[in-house]
Parts: C-alpha cells; sequence; structure tokens
C-alpha cells in the first residue's frame, strides 16, 4: 500500500505506508476491504492520512474518518492495483448531501498524471451491485442514494 515511489509492478512495495486496522471486511458476493492508517506519527509532515494511489492485494481500502473516531468515511476501489473509484459519504459534494455516497473518478491528466476528475456522480446500478453491501459492512450508516 503506497505511492508510485515505492510500487514494485511485479508486486508489493519496497516501502509499506499504510497497515491494516482489525479484520478484513467481506460481503455476500465475495467483494473484500480493509481498513487502512498510515505508518508513524501524525505529527510527521511526511504522513499518509489519504488512501493510497496503489493497492497491494485489496481491491477496496477504506478510511476513517480525520477526527479520529471510528466511522468510515471513504472507500477507495482499485483496477490492477492502480486507484479506480472513490466512494466518498464523509462530506457533502455537489447535489450529494454527507452522508450519501458521491463517486469521484481517476484519469490521466494532461501532463500524463494520475488523478481524480473533477466532479462527481452518484452509484451506478451497477456499482450499487457489486459494492454496496460491503459499503454498507464498513458503515452502516452509510447511504447509497
Amino acid at each position: 500500500m503506497g505511492d508510485v515511489k515505492h510500487f514494485i509492478e511485479s508486486g508489493g512495495f519496497d516501502e509499506y505506508l499504510y497497515h491494516q486496522v482489525g479484520d478484513t471486511i467481506t460481503s455476500s458476493n465475495g467483494v473484500q476491504g480493509k481498513v487502512i492508517n498510515g505508518n508513524g506519527d501524525p505529527s510527521d509532515e511526511y504522513f499518509h492520512d489519504s488512501l493510497p494511489i496503489y493497492s497491494n492485494t485489496s481491491e477496496v481500502y477504506f478510511k476513517r474518518n480525520d477526527l479520529g473516531q471510528h466511522d468510515i468515511e471513504q472507500a477507495r476501489v482499485y483496477h490492477d492495483r492502480k486507484a479506480a473509484l472513490d466512494f466518498d459519504w464523509g462530506h457533502a459534494h455537489g447535489s450529494h448531501e454527507k452522508g450519501v455516497v458521491h463517486v469521484q473518478e481517476w484519469h490521466y491528466n494532461k501532463k500524463g498524471e494520475w488523478v481524480r476528475k473533477k466532479g462527481e456522480r452518484g452509484l451506478s446500478n451497477e456499482e450499487i451491485d457489486r459494492y454496496g453491501e460491503l459499503l454498507k459492512l464498513a458503515n452502516p450508516n452509510v447511504r447509497l442514494r
């Protein structure tokens, strides 16, 4: 779990910037997600408190809120170990109120950098079918629409 500097394409990282907290969450359709935290001291300017751009083995990583509570407020979905979708519900965004999932997609910008697209959208029916139960297991209060 980490960034482009530490990513090893054949698998793993030369330095892991995050660690799993608690058990793996698994939905009935077999999709798994892990709650993770950054390694190190949160007061360090290089501490990683957001979700990583690259995954190790998980399709989904979850992030807790920034208030030190245990409520999960974000999920990142990975395709081929690279960030593909962010599901956020810990804040309002566009027409989506706090608590309702909004989706932000990842893409290459004009500079060739892998970044989140501007704007947000709601979950598609396919995303609800694949990830909806997993999101509810991670945070029972989340609203899918």
